[in-house]
């Protein structure tokens, strides 16, 4: 039984607004990318887990909870969590495409393309060993005592292991229930309770990553933004406000709702508060009356009074 599905990624959305809002030439438009890359392979890679844990079932007390963020002596993410009476599952999953080497010397993850490039990133040994000694550190503060276990998920069947992890199995998403089925049940070191009571405590300590404002996080003034409305068609910035809405010269598409998705990203990138000059120099609008209106359509909380009024999100974690 899934118990928590899989979070909304904010850092994969708010990665995607930087990218879109920074020219070319910025500095770090290629690191960006690059991680946008990566988390939306994570995101895949995270999914054909969750497709194996809805496609099989076991007939004994278990529960999956995904993408599980945690505080225990330091904040820890757990791409899948398998918990039973008898042991709790850590599954890592790495959705990398090429030829890996698990390295030990030091430890690192080593990735050969066909082109011959050869990128090196964090050990995911290391990574799950962490995970490890950080659940059983809050299952103790918890005052439980079950054998914490781990395996490494491959994504893909694209990717090629040449040098395997010495510590951690390793296998892809199929392979995932035959394990399962391999590890030991003799012992129960919680009652149906103390399992129920894990179970649902885990669930509700989880807490979503939240990387608003990514400037901030970034590093990044926020006048190196592109200002403007975005056309929903051709991508590009500067939509004109006219009458019926907003007007795109580059295309000639007129959408009456484009200013949502910039205001949207205003609170993603910027900051959680918006004034009605922040709003019109983001918008690139002239008026204060027109901008109040797109203000006011957009159901926020209006805060302070006169020309300290400002404005936030009823919602402050949704995008």
């Amino acid at each position: 039984m899934i118990l928590k599905e899989q979070a909304i990624n904010y850092n994969y959305i708010g990665l995607q607004a930087l990218y879109e809002r920074l020219g070319n030439n910025h500095v770090l438009k290629e690191r960006i990318h690059s991680k946008i890359l990566s988390a939306k392979a994570g995101i895949i890679g995270e999914k054909n887990v969750e497709a194996i844990f809805r496609k099989y079932s076991f007939p004994f007390d278990y529960a999956v909870l995904l993408d599980l963020n945690l505080s225990s002596n330091g904040k820890f993410q757990i791409d899948a969590l398998f918990i039973t009476r008898h042991y709790i599952l850590i599954l890592e999953s790495k959705n990398i495409v090429g030829t890996l080497s698990f390295e030990r010397d030091p430890f690192c993850l080593r990735r050969e393309l066909e082109s011959g490039q050869v990128d090196i990133y964090e050990s995911p040994e290391v990574q799950l060993e962490r995970n490890i000694n950080l659940l059983q550190k809050w299952l103790k503060t918890n005052g439980l005592d079950i054998p914490v276990i781990g395996a490494i998920i491959l994504g893909s069947t694209k990717s090629r292991v040449h040098k395997s992890p010495v510590t951690s199995p390793i296998m892809y998403p199929t392979t995932i229930p035959n394990f399962i089925w391999g590890l030991p049940r003799e012992k129960a070191y919680l009652s149906l309770e103390q399992f129920q009571q894990v179970t649902n405590s885990l669930k509700n300590n989880h807490e979503d990553y939240w990387p608003y404002p990514m400037c901030e996080t970034w590093g990044i003034d926020p006048k190196d933004l592109i200002k403007g409305v975005q056309c929903p068609v051709c991508s590009l910035f500067g939509m004109k406000k006219i009458k019926a809405g907003w007007y795109c010269e580059a295309c000639g598409q007129v959408n009456r709702k484009a200013h949502e998705k910039a205001i949207k990203e205003w609170f993603i990138l910027v900051k959680d508060s918006l004034n009605n000059k922040e709003c019109r120099e983001f918008l690139q609008l002239n008026s204060q009356q027109a901008t109040l209106r797109i203000i006011k359509s957009m159901n926020l909380k209006e805060c302070g009074s006169n020309k300290r009024t400002f404005y936030r999100k009823r919602d402050n974690r949704s995008v």
